[in-house]
């Protein structure tokens, strides 16, 4: 691979605005084609930007309870994406499983309260 020196302002730009997201550092990697792993996670420490911790990234919410009626088992829950306004369904046996999830549309993730 040929090697690149110089970054360019919209690099940087770039580099700020998605090496804080909540995107993965493989959706990251894959939006500097012309640039290594290691150059990325360089620059990025070189200009004080780092990755949000696990923990932080979770919006804590209580969903609503819904109940369809028809028997059709889509039972469950939902609650509003704080940051688009989407709508997100979970299914009625989240307290059996890990209460954490993701909005479909821009990627937020949640970690579901059940205590009512």
């Amino acid at each position: 691979m040929a090697r690149i020196n110089e970054w360019t302002d919209e690099e940087v730009a770039r580099l700020h605005e998605l090496y804080g997201s909540n995107r993965t550092f493989e959706e990251v990697e894959l939006e500097f084609p012309l640039r290594t792993s290691n150059a990325i996670r360089l620059k990025a420490s070189r200009l004080g930007i780092r990755r949000p911790l696990i923990p932080g990234n979770f919006i804590q919410t209580k969903p609503l309870i819904f109940k369809t009626g028809n028997h059709d088992g889509s039972d469950g829950f939902i609650l509003k994406c704080t940051q688009c306004g989407s709508w997100i369904h979970v299914d009625k046996d989240i307290e059996r499983r890990t209460s954490i999830l993701n909005c479909g549309q821009c990627g937020s993730m949640y970690q579901v309260l059940m205590e009512f």
